[in-house]
């Protein structure tokens, strides 16, 4: 695998105004540091509200601005050998990205899907934004873009509307038309929502499918950690708007060492097991526009143990260990770790094909 990372954010703070004044701002994210390499699946997992879409939405530019607004940070994209900083390109620019090099699923089908297009216009759109082509030839195009990812009579799909299909279907158009134009980084935004577990399974297995053909990239953001032992190569953990571990999805479960971490993992069901009651974290996320002072976990942290320098200060993230960071001041070893930007290729070995 190329040493040369195909998305590499620095530093991203995205903010926005609280209701009724726009000179005080919140951010929702704050000093975001990641990187996803050539046929690599990144992971961003979390509870909802701690930046995981606002990262993804900001890779194509797609926070309203106002009343959003990058405060920092540069997102360098790889177009051809030559990076370039998403952030700094015109809104011209931006649109030869968007659905072409980089595209995007979101969360809803139903309400990302136009009521009043037919599927097939809505696919039609990018392909004929993006390829030099013909209505009849774009349409062929969309045709097959529906084959690959499942869709039977994809040439009766192609004039029906959203109403008409079911929601796993509808999920398998929204992937369709991120893939039409075979881009180099899909953004996978909880993929998966409000389907039931088979049609899951599904649509990830078609995912991996497409992935394993065409060589692309994966950030997959998602609150199920099933999903991310299945699928990812890395793991962003955030919590209020920052990372607060980063390493392999081998090291993540296997060694977590963040307390929000090993939180979010003891509160899965085992199967096989039988408890009376999940584990679960206590408290919630803080309001953005009143983070408590110093480790923003702080006050929900089983950890903390009444130390004040959890409620002072901020822990940076740092390499706990070869490829693995943390940012807890009760992490053994954080306090003589190195501050470094996580950056992390590491891919897991293809599983071997049934026979």
């Amino acid at each position: 695998m190329t040493d040369k990372p195909l998305l590499k954010i620095e530093d991203l703070a995205v903010s926005f105004p609280t209701s009724g004044s726009l000179d005080h701002r919140v951010r929702a994210v704050n000093g975001l540091n990641l990187s996803i390499y050539p046929r690599q699946t990144l992971a961003i997992v979390g509870e909802s509200g701690c930046g995981k879409s606002v990262s993804a939405l900001s890779t194509l530019q797609l926070i309203p601005t106002p009343p959003g607004r990058y405060d920092q940070g540069r997102i360098w994209w790889d177009a051809d050998g030559q990076p370039c900083d998403l952030l700094s390109l015109s809104e011209k620019e931006i649109r030869r990205v968007r659905g072409n090099q980089i595209a995007m699923i979101f969360q809803e089908p139903m309400t990302s899907l136009n009521p009043v297009y037919t599927i097939g216009e809505q696919i039609l759109e990018a392909i004929l934004i993006h390829q030099k082509t013909r209505r009849a030839q774009a349409r062929q195009i969309a045709t097959q873009a529906l084959t690959d990812v499942g869709i039977a009579d994809p040439h009766a799909r192609l004039d029906e509307y959203p109403h008409q299909l079911s929601g796993g279907m509808r999920q398998r158009v929204m992937i369709a038309m991120a893939l039409a134009c075979q881009p180099r980084l899909l953004l996978a935004d909880e993929p998966t929502t409000a389907l039931d577990v088979t049609i899951q399974a599904q649509i990830l297995e078609l995912l991996r499918k497409l992935q394993r053909e065409r060589g692309m990239s994966v950030l997959l953001i998602t609150h199920d950690l099933g999903v991310v032992a299945e699928n990812a190569d890395t793991v962003a953990v955030m919590y209020a708007g920052r990372i607060v571990e980063y390493g392999s999805v081998h090291d993540i479960f296997s060694q977590p060492l963040h307390p929000y971490t090993r939180g979010l993992l003891a509160s899965m069901p085992v199967l096989g097991k039988r408890h009376e009651r999940l584990t679960t974290i206590p408290g919630s996320v803080p309001n953005p526009a009143d983070f408590p002072s110093g480790c923003p976990f702080h006050p929900r942290c089983v950890d903390m143990k009444d130390d004040p320098k959890c409620t002072a200060d901020d822990p940076p993230l740092r390499e706990i260990h070869e490829k693995h960071w943390a940012a807890c001041w009760h992490t053994p070893g954080h306090n003589q770790a190195q501050t470094t930007t996580p950056d992390l290729s590491y891919r897991r070995p293809e599983a071997a094909p049934v026979v």
